[in-house]
């Protein structure tokens, strides 16, 4: 066949429509090449038209058909060519490829769709797409949610009815303002179906006319795309803050924060008492006549003062700056600071106005969870993520000054045992020990890690000779060897250890700790306690 000739697979050729749509779902082809005129009920038009809908198979009509009420029923069935026989060779190549083209462009404008319709769902504002005369075309959830109506409640309604009156009236005079190019924002009130008022912040920008949006239900059309965000939270939030002014503007006193107005020179004009009370004080008076210098006295590095003021002259203010400062008995504290320049008329700074929050805790907190994030919760050793980080930097700086470094890789040998008859409790107790017996076993420049579950790797930095790595793993193979005590009862759980040398054994991690492991492994079969990966490397070469 010419197709054959053409380094296509011909999949099946088939003389009936229905024949073909019994075949299609089987033999999956990437394109089918309709004829118009088939043998049995379906002619070529009927049966693209249901391959394309059961089975998304794009079709290629070649045919010699050429009225056009046959040419418009076939366009309905979204063909990718449309030749006309006879057709040369050549034509039908090239129109196959073109058509097999057409096919990816689809499937990737089909996948490209499907990423921005997610996005689009999954946005936490309501999003709604207008036609000229302002009938919704598209939803996406958030929005039925916050008019509380399903999608097919929403489509083709008309978007002003679902806004106040004075919101619809005022947002249409903006639109009608509105170029191409341009994007209009409004606050007002979004009517729910349930008859409640949302407050809102509409973004409208237009689209269609000259490109911005091209998909297919919508092309070649004209509109407005509207972003609706609930400002419920955000008003709420503002009114609160209004009341809060209005009630506690006059209540310097009794604020909980440290508020202060200070000179240049470091000296107080005012403090509240919760000001003095953070660093210590026992009255404001105490605490404006005793400091006479802020960067010395309060800051716990001076410099950082001199770094607040180089900012406050540029910008005229300081937002949520953090820095430690300390107290008077000389307790570093870690504050957020926000302050502002008074100036003069040449921008020189007459006073400094500022509040301070007592962030202590918060940054206790936050670098245990940092502790946290690179430590084993059961051990305390650093955990697997932690010290491959390390462990690619401690290779980075061997290599650099040339160094040795020692990987060991230990693996308790009897942990199962003790798990079964004592519970996890007691092995736990016993990973914990471990863990101790192991930090004791090296120095504290060297790192040891929990892998996980009864797996540890020790690192050993600037050895000068691989006995040094024999004779820490020698000590930390005795030491595990030593029985521990749960409760009355002694158990032994003992340790096989891997043991590869950088850079004899390897000069990456991936090696090195592969190779430590394989040795680890081979040490546990063998019943060695200790295994270098070169000795293992010689034995398998030999």
């Amino acid at each position: 066949m010419q197709l054959t000739q053409l380094g296509y697979i011909v999949a099946g050729v088939f003389a009936s429509g229905e024949e073909a749509l019994s075949r299609v779902c089987e033999l999956a082809p990437d394109v089918v090449v309709m004829d118009i005129g088939l043998a049995g009920k379906l002619d070529g038009v009927d049966t693209a038209e249901q391959i394309h809908r059961l089975y998304d198979v794009p079709v290629v009509y070649l045919t010699s058909a050429t009225d056009d009420a046959t040419f418009q029923r076939a366009k309905l069935t979204n063909p990718l060519a449309w030749l006309e026989k006879p057709v040369s060779l050549e034509t039908l190549h090239r129109g196959l490829r073109m058509a097999l083209y057409q096919r990816e462009l689809y499937r990737k404008l089909r996948i490209s769709e499907a990423k921005y319709r997610r996005i689009v769902e999954t946005m936490s504002e309501g999003l709604v797409i207008l036609d000229a005369e302002y009938r919704i075309i598209f939803a996406n959830s958030r929005f039925q949610s916050q008019i509380q109506c399903d999608s097919e409640g929403c489509f083709n309604f008309f978007f002003p009815s679902m806004l106040s009156a004075d919101t619809a009236e005022y947002l249409l005079d903006q639109i009608a303002h509105l170029d191409d190019s341009g994007k209009i924002v409004v606050d007002g009130y979004l009517r729910s179906a349930g008859g409640g008022e949302l407050p809102v912040r509409f973004s409208v920008a237009s689209w269609g006319g000259t490109g911005e949006i091209c998909h297919c239900e919508i092309a070649d059309r004209h509109g407005y795309i509207c972003v609706v965000n609930d400002m419920s939270a955000q008003r709420a939030s503002e009114l609160a803050r209004r009341e809060a002014e209005n009630r506690y503007r006059t209540l310097f006193e009794s604020v909980l924060d440290g508020v202060y107005q200070s000179l240049p020179d470091g000296r107080f004009l005012e403090v509240n008492p919760a000001m003095a009370a953070m660093f210590g004080y026992d009255s404001p008076s105490a605490m404006i006549m005793e400091v006479g210098d802020i960067s010395t006295q309060l800051y716990a590095d001076p410099a950082d003062r001199a770094l607040f003021l180089d900012v406050l002259r540029e910008n005229g203010r300081v937002s949520r700056h953090q820095v430690r400062m300390k107290k008077r008995n000389g307790e570093v504290i870690w504050v957020e600071l926000s302050a502002h320049a008074v100036c003069n008329e040449d921008d020189e700074i007459l006073s400094v106005e500022g509040m301070l929050f007592d962030i202590t805790e918060r940054k206790l907190t936050e670098q245990d969870l940092r502790r946290r994030a690179s430590r084993d919760d059961l051990t305390g050793l650093y955990n697997r993520v932690y010290f491959r980080e390390w462990f690619d930097n401690a290779l980075v700086l061997a290599t650099r000054n040339t160094n040795r470094l020692g990987l060991l890789y230990v693996d308790l040998n009897d942990f199962k045992k003790v798990n079964d008859m004592f519970g996890h409790m007691a092995g736990d107790k016993v990973l914990r020990e471990v863990a101790v017996r192991l930090r004791d076993c090296v120095r504290e420049s060297d790192m040891v890690a929990r892998i996980g579950g009864d797996e540890f790797c020790v690192a050993l930095e600037g050895l000068h000779s691989s006995e040094d790595a024999m004779r820490v793993a020698m000590e930390i193979n005795q030491t595990l060897s030593r029985p521990l005590k749960l409760n009355d009862t002694e158990v032994s759980v003992g340790a096989s250890l891997g043991v590869a040398i950088f850079p004899d054994d390897g000069m990456v991690a991936e090696d090195l700790l592969g190779r430590a492991d394989t040795a680890m492994y081979k040490a546990k079969q063998d019943g060695a306690g200790v295994m270098f990966w070169r000795a293992l490397g010689k034995r398998v070469a030999s």
